[in-house]
């Protein structure tokens, strides 16, 4: 069974680029928000409140994530995952 895919290769080379460049951004907005899973914080009482102890991971976590983010608001395929990416 011939299903003419050699006359329309560009058209496949080009539909595939896209659903492999749009599953990279689904992919990394997932581990993003699974890699939050695993973060606690630990509170300390001070004075008539708390403080954050132990923050550093969190914060090199953020710092990341944001970079991460606004590389994909560049991306000519965010568009199905835009308002996840926002």
């Amino acid at each position: 069974m011939n299903i003419g895919l050699l006359k329309n290769v560009d058209a496949c080379i080009e539909i595939s680029e896209q659903a492999t460049k749009e599953w990279n951004i689904e992919n990394t907005l997932n581990q993003m928000i699974k890699a939050w899973d695993s973060v606690n914080f630990e509170f300390s009482a001070f004075k008539t409140g708390w403080v954050i102890k132990s923050y550093e991971d969190a914060v090199t976590l953020v710092d990341d994530h944001i970079a991460t983010t606004q590389a994909m608001l560049f991306s000519p395929f965010k568009k199905p995952f835009e308002e996840k990416i926002m």
